[in-house]
């Protein structure tokens, strides 16, 4: 398991609820490991695990043009 930290500056799309109960939204973000300026901001898919938290994150962008820092915990799936 890797913690993933990433700037968040717009939702581009979601929520989406996969297979396994995750609500996703496709977000554009700044990694904060990236060292390329070409590939800085990128577009990530961002999981929550209920619909209301992530819809509240989203409510965010439709009223300041601040960004959010988001941390969560990353699964490789093909780990398991």
């Amino acid at each position: 398991m890797v913690t993933i930290t990433f700037k968040v500056h717009r939702v581009l799309d979601g929520p989406t609820e996969d297979e396994d109960g995750l609500h996703w939204l496709n977000c554009r973000v700044e990694g904060d490991k990236e060292t390329n300026p070409k590939n800085v901001m990128f577009d990530e898919e961002i999981p929550f695990p209920t619909f209301d938290e992530a819809y509240n994150f989203k409510k965010h962008f439709l009223r300041s043009i601040d960004p959010l820092i988001i941390e969560f915990d990353y699964i490789d799936r093909m780990d398991n």
